[in-house]
């Protein structure tokens, strides 16, 4: 009897010791329950009902010939590789919607004749050919990046809305990141209200303000967000074998 007894006092003794424990916060030198490392609060998604979905498309797979060149065009990008660009451009290459003045010109226009090295077209090629894109043809020799511009729907404004181009990006209420997160976005079309610049020399944001068509706002960076009128790139293969850029432009 005396056992059972002291069985139970033991057991009262653990179980009162653990809830106290568990109870008690850190002010009071107690210990915390722990928590696991990688979890994380989940947040709302902001998309809401009236939400519009562009989800990446990239259709080069479908020709391994062209997936082939477009890896080898990423690398020349990557390594700044110039001559490669030009036995892959088109003479005739459309680089504005203004004068176009064929190869050389888009040399010129992109500082690849001078200064190769320091010129923006790399980091803006490189965008083009991470985010996917379309054939225009069912022989599959004509290709158009990104998806963004190639998919984007026909009764959305370019002008004025723009995609979230990742899946769970945080919205924040202020364009900084140590700000309150409001939710996330997957891959919505969204409507630009502001551009925020990190200097009045800066050529891109690096924060925009946006607005669901189920109208919830707040501020996401501009890296996770692409107008379907940014640089948008179209490669096609010619007579003779090759694949060639035949434009290269952005706005309209």
């Amino acid at each position: 009897m005396r056992q059972y007894v002291l069985v139970i006092l033991v057991v009262l003794v653990l179980t009162g010791a653990t809830a106290y424990f568990n109870r008690v916060g850190e002010e009071n030198g107690g210990i915390r329950p722990r928590v696991p490392e990688n979890s994380e609060v989940q947040h709302p998604d902001l998309g809401g009902t009236e939400d519009v979905k562009l989800y990446p498309v990239d259709e080069a797979p479908e020709n391994p010939e062209f997936e082939a060149f477009r890896k080898e065009l990423t690398a020349a990008a990557r390594s700044k590789d110039v001559d490669f660009i030009r036995r892959h451009t088109d003479e005739s290459i459309r680089y504005t919607f203004g004068v176009n003045e064929g190869l050389h010109g888009f040399f010129r226009q992109w500082e690849l004749d001078k200064t190769p090295e320091e010129s923006p077209f790399w980091a803006e090629l490189l965008k083009v050919l991470e985010l996917g894109g379309t054939f225009r043809n069912e022989e599959k020799t004509s290709f158009v990046a990104p998806y963004v511009f190639s998919e984007f729907p026909e009764d959305i404004d370019p002008f004025q809305h723009a995609a979230v181009v990742d899946k769970d990006v945080k919205v924040y209420a202020e364009p900084s990141t140590q700000a309150e997160v409001l939710g996330t976005l997957t891959y919505s079309i969204v409507r630009i209200l502001e551009r925020h610049f990190e200097s009045e020399q800066a050529q891109r944001p690096v924060w925009m303000k946006v607005e669901t068509f189920s109208g919830n706002s707040g501020y996401v960076p501009a890296e996770k967000v692409r107008s379907p009128i940014d640089y948008r790139g179209s490669w096609v293969k010619t007579d003779d074998g090759k694949w060639k850029m035949v434009f290269f432009v952005a706005g309209d």
